[in-house]
């Protein structure tokens, strides 16, 4: 109950403009940083690079459900408080969000995997890359081999 009212006495404080001159500081401190010295690193490996972003992807993820986590704590105190239906309404929104995410982070890695599998497979496909094939025999038995690679394949 502590947090909400922190909470509420920050939201009023901001706006009615009476933050204290300490949290008003970073911002100044932002806004005379000069941001053409931020140079974004150049990765020259391109798997590198989709390991990076999936690493990227998946801290914003657990960010997310962290974050989350803690407004359903805090909602539910606000819910039990009030003991107002809407309240536990947008509690259960939440709560279905939250379940959405997680799912979402769970997609995310099996993306992953089927991309380096997919890669995987290109690249056995390039080292049996056959130029002149030839087959001796009857179109029956060329037939039966063509099955047995699709069945191979599936």
């Amino acid at each position: 109950m502590k947090k909400v009212k922190k909470i509420i006495e920050q939201r009023i404080e901001k706006h009615l403009d009476l933050v204290d001159e300490l949290s008003t500081q970073p911002t100044n401190v932002l806004n005379n940083m000069d941001t053409n010295t931020n140079v974004p690193i150049v990765i020259e490996n391109q798997n590198e690079h989709k390991d990076n972003d999936f690493q990227y992807a998946r801290e914003n993820m657990y960010d997310v459900i962290e974050k989350g986590r803690d407004a359903m704590e805090e909602l539910l105190e606000i819910a039990k408080a009030e003991e107002s239906p809407r309240a536990f309404e947008v509690f259960g929104q939440l709560l279905k969000n939250m379940t959405d995410a997680q799912e979402k982070l769970m997609e995310l890695h099996r993306k992953k995997n089927q991309i380096e599998n997919d890669k995987e497979r290109q690249d056995i496909g390039r080292a049996q890359n056959v130029t002149n094939a030839l087959f001796v025999g009857s179109t029956a038995e060329l037939l039966k081999l063509v099955k047995q690679e699709n069945r191979k394949d599936e």
